[in-house]
């Protein structure tokens, strides 16, 4: 069993274990970690849906992030991801774990976004409390950055 079915095994055992929905929200990943969860049997106990927002215009019209965090931190950094994550929370019916995840897996970035840098964030819909996470991968092929977050 490959490493991400295990990780998403447990993830989906995790949220069933704590009556939890899991809904999602990607950029760079395109889906990824959607079709990893999803890939499972039995996912449908937890996972309600997933939205793959790759351009500012879907992450302001899907997930109300706000244009002027955008413009002024752009679409990978920790206040957009903050901001993603809080829509999903507004779109969550039950208790819902709510991952996103932003980043530029290439095959360009720039001095202060480059190749690799990544941000994922979880928030619990029903409580205050945020994790948000920064990891850069290095200027590795773009296949391998989007499978290194699912």
């Amino acid at each position: 069993m490959r490493k991400s079915q295990k990780l998403s095994r447990k993830l989906i055992e995790a949220c069933l274990s704590k009556n939890v929905k899991l809904i999602t929200a990607e950029s760079c990943t395109g889906g990824l970690l959607s079709a990893n969860i999803t890939g499972i049997a039995g996912s449908s106990a937890v996972f309600s849906f997933g939205i793959i927002c790759y351009s500012n215009e879907s992450k302001r019209k899907l997930l109300n992030v706000d244009e002027k965090t955008l413009k002024s931190h752009g679409a990978v950094s920790f206040e957009t991801v903050r901001e993603m994550l809080f829509g999903l929370c507004n779109q969550a019916e039950s208790k819902t774990l709510t991952i996103a995840i932003s980043g530029v897996a290439g095959p360009s970035g720039s001095e202060s976004k480059p190749v690799g840098l990544v941000f994922i964030g979880a928030k619990i819909s029903s409580n205050d409390t945020e994790v948000i996470t920064e990891h850069n991968f290095g200027n590795i092929e773009r296949h391998k950055i989007q499978q290194k977050k699912c």
